[in-house]
């Protein structure tokens, strides 16, 4: 008879799951000091997955992945790591985790091959499953019940669109899983099903967890949104990010999961929701800015029908749309799109808007890779999709005001004046990579 027959009433194990945490991250075009304190949001979400984890006197806490955003985080950030795992610890809590796609060396050469993870590991702060290609089950006994608990750190090798279970040993020579009331699998990986429909992104199968028999109980990091769903006898849990990490990640709170488990298997599973950092998107179509009619932009892409006088500058208007969302915790992101002329161009001073969105939002960036030339004369004629380069049509500005020049020292002074311009909109602008 098996030890979860054995059994006449189900005991609790009470858990405490979070992955994606992204201790350390480097977000471009912030001042040191904003920086500073955006990763200090990171850091006291991490610390309240912790401290949920005492209050409700868990028995697991489990990591599954992304605990840094880097193979190097800072110093800073692996000191705050190490408190909370003390804290942990002196509560009596058991610590398991693997890495992720991020804190993963994706080659032996880099950082030894070792992930910052195993240090905590060597000191005992917690349980760290390194492999990525071997699944070896350790025994813990708590609230009643025996458990096996594996976990598979992420293969940087495996080829897109793979299944990161392919070709994975099960290491189990003593029986651990086999013998257990209840087998605890920890991932960091996507689940068919769930999560991203990319080609380039690897995708456990739903079929590789069912030949995964004695594992009743899968986690999984990676994917940025809770679920809890099953696949065949087994429960699964993607417990999300404690923190919104990109403009337009789907909609609702970063968080983590708390979790009962009985020798049945899940028993209860809650979403804890953690209120994020706001960001807005706030799309602005052309025909807004000169036309009398147009489409109002609202946050996060959302549009409105509504007028706009014709002869209000086109620069106060972006001003006035961003206006309700540029308050001082906010990272906002405008995004212009549709037709623009050449002299509508010229007209728009983004640089006053960008110099407004910085001193009101705690971040601000221009997004312009949707606008598109339109033609003001038939020789001018562009096919429509031919995108904007904005350093590009600068620079055709500046050029032109040189060729005009009516004496060669006009026209040398003319030339200083683009190299600085075009130096100061190369550092101010930068790339447009998303935060």
């Amino acid at each position: 008879m098996s030890r979860r027959a054995m059994h006449g009433t189900d005991r609790v194990v009470r858990v405490v799951m979070t992955a994606d945490n992204h201790l350390s991250a480097y977000t471009p075009k912030l001042s040191p000091q904003r920086l500073a304190e955006r990763r200090r949001r990171l850091d006291m979400a991490f610390k309240r997955t912790v401290d949920e984890a005492i209050a409700r006197h868990v028995h697991l806490f489990i990591q599954a992945g992304d605990l840094f955003d880097s193979l190097d985080p800072r110093n800073r950030e692996r000191e705050f790591v190490a408190e909370q795992l003390a804290r942990l610890r002196a509560a009596g809590v058991h610590v398991f985790a693997a890495s992720g796609n991020h804190d993963t060396p994706r080659q032996r050469t880099a950082h030894g091959g070792s992930s910052p993870q195993g240090v905590y590991d060597r000191l005992g702060g917690l349980h760290y499953f390194a492999e990525a290609h071997r699944v070896q089950p350790v025994a813990l006994e708590v609230a009643g019940l025996r458990l096996a608990i594996a976990g598979l750190s992420s293969n940087p090798g495996a080829p897109p669109g793979s299944d990161p279970l392919d070709g994975v040993q099960l290491a189990d020579p003593e029986g651990v899983l086999t013998s257990a009331d209840l087998g605890i699998l920890i991932l960091h990986a996507a689940i068919e099903g769930h999560g991203y429909p990319g080609e380039a992104e690897m995708i456990v199968r739903r079929s590789s967890l069912d030949r995964l028999s004695d594992f009743q109980i899968i986690l999984a990091g990676h994917v940025h949104a809770f679920a809890s769903f099953q696949v065949g006898n087994k429960a699964v849990v993607v417990c999300g990010a404690t923190e919104r990490m990109e403009f337009g990640q789907a909609a609702g709170a970063p968080g983590f999961a708390y979790l009962e488990l009985t020798s049945a298997g899940l028993h209860h599973a809650e979403h804890i929701p953690i209120a994020p950092q706001p960001r807005h998107v706030v799309t602005i179509r052309t025909t807004e800015l000169w036309p009398s009619t147009g489409s109002v932009a609202s946050s996060d892409g959302q549009v409105e029908s509504a007028g706009v006088p014709s002869n209000q500058d086109p620069t106060d208007i972006v001003k006035h749309r961003l206006a309700p969302f540029c308050t001082a915790d906010a990272m906002v992101r405008l995004r212009l799109e549709g037709p623009v002329t050449r002299d509508q161009y010229r007209s728009l001073d983004l640089y006053q808007i960008w110099l407004y969105g910085q001193q009101r939002a705690f971040s601000f960036e221009i997004d312009e890779s949707s606008l598109f030339l339109a033609a003001e004369r038939p020789e001018d004629a562009v096919s429509r999709g031919e995108r904007v380069a904005p350093r590009d049509m600068l620079e055709q500005v500046l050029c032109e005001w040189i060729d005009r020049a009516a004496t060669p020292a006009e026209r040398a002074l003319l030339a200083q004046t683009r190299t600085r311009i075009l130096a100061c909109y190369d550092a101010l602008m930068g790339g447009r990579a998303g935060q």
